[in-house]
């Protein structure tokens, strides 16, 4: 590869593997000085974590995609607004919690499936990788079911503007799920007016649905979040909360369909499907890499980096580190655990992706009925990736098969 090479014309390419190991290998820290505004690149699995862990040195205010924006929430602030946000929503992404929603997203899958499954062909991210992540986190944040078809556009058009999109679209995404948020956050705030006040004290599940919005109303009640911050998260959740889990579940169709071995292991050791997840999540990140900024001028590898430089953390370049990973180039759903669990796909450290225990459900879900339900998989025609240096999925995958039952 020469060293002309550009992270943003090629970090897109479908097979990003040798670009990869180019920047880990060349240039540990790449400067994109063509793209505007220009950006730093890290891709090694150890100066990936390390900066990960100085959240004060490398920040969130400034947004984790490529352009500067106004510091906010979650993912988009530091602590202690980070910590306080985390809070308000921590009880319903919790691993029980998540569990206890298991038999409803199972139902979703079946209708799907009960659909799809004796057409024999369809094109699988239009017809479910991407309506079922969003009717899944549209549910849980408690978005009226009229409302997914427009939320998974506005939602399109704001994870575009993370690779610096057109960002009046941008904008109005964000503007008009902002204010779907603040009906929802209105219409509870009615229910909680009309309770006792002894009702109000456990209202989440009795006066107010059980959902993330009636936690962010009752939380902005008690001032724990601003008006302005409890429509930002659930912005923030409707759009990070499915596009990633789309990629998760393309991609890893993709990879069984190109090893057909590891499928019909998988039928027949319903065990390994976890560590096949996990193994997804490592061998095809569906987040490249999340932009920080740094707080106070520094060096890396003898770079000087000026102070409020954009830095991508390159999640997906880590986990193909050789350093950390046997083999890493290869697909295989039986790596040591000890070894998967070091995967950084969700992120690491305070801004773990919240999210985590919902887009794994999610997948298992999946699998567990394209395992049962569909036989001899195979592509109609190319899987098309999406053009983004930030997200790797797939926007195409054309396959039919035979139905099992």
């Amino acid at each position: 590869m020469s060293t002309d090479y550009s992270h943003s014309a090629h970090s897109s390419d479908f097979e990003p593997t040798g670009n990869y190991a180019y920047l880990r290998e060349q240039c540990p820290v790449y400067h994109e000085a063509t793209h505007e505004p220009p950006f730093y690149v890290l891709s090694r699995f150890d100066d990936v974590v390390d900066s990960l862990k100085h959240p004060r040195q490398w920040t969130n205010q400034d947004g984790p995609g490529v352009f500067y924006q106004d510091a906010g929430v979650l993912g988009t602030t530091d602590d202690p607004a980070h910590s306080r946000h985390r809070q308000v929503l921590r009880s319903a992404f919790l691993p029980g919690a998540i569990a206890r929603l298991e038999p409803r997203i199972a139902q979703l899958a079946d209708d799907f499936f009960d659909e799809i499954v004796p057409t024999g062909e369809t094109e699988f991210i239009e017809s479910y990788a991407l309506p079922f992540p969003a009717i899944v986190i549209a549910e849980l944040l408690g978005v009226r079911a009229e409302d997914h078809d427009e939320f998974r556009r506005w939602s399109a058009n704001a994870v575009n503007a993370l690779t610096g999109g057109d960002l009046d679209l941008y904008h109005h995404a964000r503007t008009a799920l902002g204010d779907h948020i603040d009906v929802g956050l209105a219409a509870r705030d009615a229910m909680l007016d009309l309770a006792t006040p002894a009702a109000r004290s456990d209202a989440i599940g009795s006066v107010v649905p059980a959902d993330v919005l009636s936690m962010m109303a009752v939380a902005r009640r008690e001032g724990v979040l601003s008006p302005e911050e409890a429509r930002h998260i659930g912005y923030q959740l409707l759009v990070a909360g499915h596009e990633t889990t789309t990629s998760l579940l393309g991609m890893m169709l993709y990879r069984l369909i190109e090893h057909p071995d590891v499928m019909a292991r998988l039928r027949d050791e319903s065990e390994l499907l976890a560590p096949a997840i996990e193994e997804a999540l490592r061998f095809d990140s569906p987040v490249h890499g999340l932009f920080r900024t740094n707080a106070e001028e520094c060096e890396v590898h003898d770079t000087t980096i000026p102070v409020g430089s954009k830095m991508q953390m390159l999640f997906a370049s880590a986990n193909r580190d050789p350093s950390q990973f046997d083999c890493p180039d290869e697909f295989r759903i039986d790596r040591d655990a000890r070894e998967l669990g070091r995967h950084v796909a969700f992120g690491w450290g305070i801004h773990h992706c919240i999210g985590a225990p919902l887009a794994r459900m999610e997948a298992r879900v999946t699998f567990q009925r394209i395992l049962r339900r569909m036989g001899d998989i195979e592509l109609t025609g190319p899987a098309v990736r999406n053009d983004s240096f930030v997200l790797h999925g797939l926007t195409r995958l054309p396959i039919r098969w035979r139905p099992l039952e």
